[in-house]
């Protein structure tokens, strides 16, 4: 089972196709144009492409400062947050602007639906963009220590999490009234996350047994444009740009070696990238600038159970979900010690190989306290454009 995301298109383009020759004049597209059945498809469309554009180059940056990728071109800006420079001017800088908009503009429309059509009881389009606008809080709970909405005062993490939380809740109950499963599921599965970050592994645990085996979600690239490329196929693949390889961490590490969720080709100790004193190794796992990237997955799902079944359950029962992964990929079965330490070490390996390249590493290690992040950032300060712009923050 397969759920795909629809990317941008421009708003109303297509119906101007008939006398595409002909001279006309310009019509300004008023907001209460927005307001009818019709526009609700490139409304829908437009938030997703925003998270979409979002997650690829959050992707390449948290890659960098969580030692999932290693700078081997030739930008300084890469190199510099490769080291754990993580402050406003960074380039979590970008990544900041493009989550504040995807959050931004997922709760405007979904503000314009519950308006124009008083809530949206039995349409699938207000669960789709409070969906949206969930994931992108969860983005911004992850990696940065506070963030704002709509220039409005600093919130830590939490609270981010607590208000995706209640978008998911939003969504299940409207996708249901819908007669849209897969979207009830979409929000499920992200709500299992949220509600992890909290530490309500009861409610983690409940929602995450409910993802059905096969579930997959990913966001979908095109080769159209840069905007809708695989921003980490095209950074890192020779056939586009070595901008960035696999980490040492990865690559010199015989687990991952031998792991097919974290394919990559080692060509050996020659082989650089334009940086000619860095080894390049080059990952598998997004070939090209159109390969889909994973948002959530019943194998994410299995990993959240099992994190919640140690906390407050059975450790047996978090390494049964544990093989079961394992099996699916035809690794041997996890044998270690079965205490809290042991198991919840080798939860992490799992979602380190499991979830590569989709921007959960730097939360995980900032979370479990990873002594690999001793003397460096944990977390991305809020962007430099919104805390000088921000009058609650830097700004007049």
């Amino acid at each position: 089972m397969q759920y795909l995301l629809a990317f941008t298109l421009p708003a109303f383009a297509l119906a101007a196709c008939d006398g595409l020759l002909e001279v006309q004049n310009e019509q300004q597209i008023l907001e209460q144009d927005l307001d009818q059945e019709a526009a609700l498809p490139p409304v829908v469309n437009g938030v997703a492409g925003d998270w979409a554009l979002m997650y690829t180059g959050a992707i390449n940056i948290i890659g960098l400062v969580s030692f999932e990728l290693i700078h081997t071109g030739s930008f300084p800006s890469w190199r510099s947050v490769e080291t754990g420079l993580m402050d406003r001017t960074s380039n979590g800088n970008g990544v900041y602007n493009n989550l504040s908009r995807a959050i931004w503009v997922a709760d405007d429309a979904a503000r314009r639906i519950d308006e124009a059509f008083g809530g949206g009881g039995g349409m699938v389009e207000p669960a789709q963009v409070r969906t949206w606008g969930g994931l992108a809080k969860i983005m911004m709970g992850d990696n940065f220590c506070e963030g704002t909405l709509d220039g409005g005062p600093a919130m830590p993490p939490a609270e981010f999490y607590r208000l995706a939380d209640q978008d998911f809740t939003e969504a299940m109950s409207l996708a249901s009234s819908a007669g849209a499963p897969d979207w009830a599921m979409r929000a499920q599965a992200g709500r299992a996350r949220a509600r992890l970050m909290l530490g309500d592994y009861a409610g983690a645990m409940s929602d995450a047994k409910a993802i059905q085996a096969g579930y997959r979600f990913e966001a979908v690239y095109s080769q159209n444009s840069g905007r809708e490329n695989n921003s980490v196929a095209s950074l890192t693949r020779t056939l586009t740009r070595r901008e960035a390889g696999v980490h040492p961490t990865f690559y010199d590490d015989p687990r991952f070696i031998a792991d097919p969720r974290t394919s990559f080709i080692d060509r050996g100790p020659n082989e650089t990238g334009p940086d000619p004193t860095r080894k390049y190794v080059e990952q598998e796992k997004y070939k090209l600038r159109d390969s889909p990237i994973p948002i959530s997955t019943w194998q994410e799902a299995r990993l959240m159970e099992a994190e919640a079944e140690l906390n407050i359950g059975s450790a047996e029962r978090a390494v049964e979900l544990i093989n079961e992964l394992r099996a699916f990929v035809s690794l041997d079965p996890y044998e270690g010690e079965v205490s809290h330490a042991a198991v919840m070490a080798q939860i992490m390996y799992e979602r380190s190989a499991e979830l590569w390249l989709q921007g959960h590493r730097l939360n995980d290690l900032r979370r479990t306290n990873d002594p690999s992040l001793a003397g460096r950032g944990v977390c991305f300060e809020i962007g430099i454009d919104e805390w000088e712009s921000n009058p609650n923050l830097g700004g007049s």
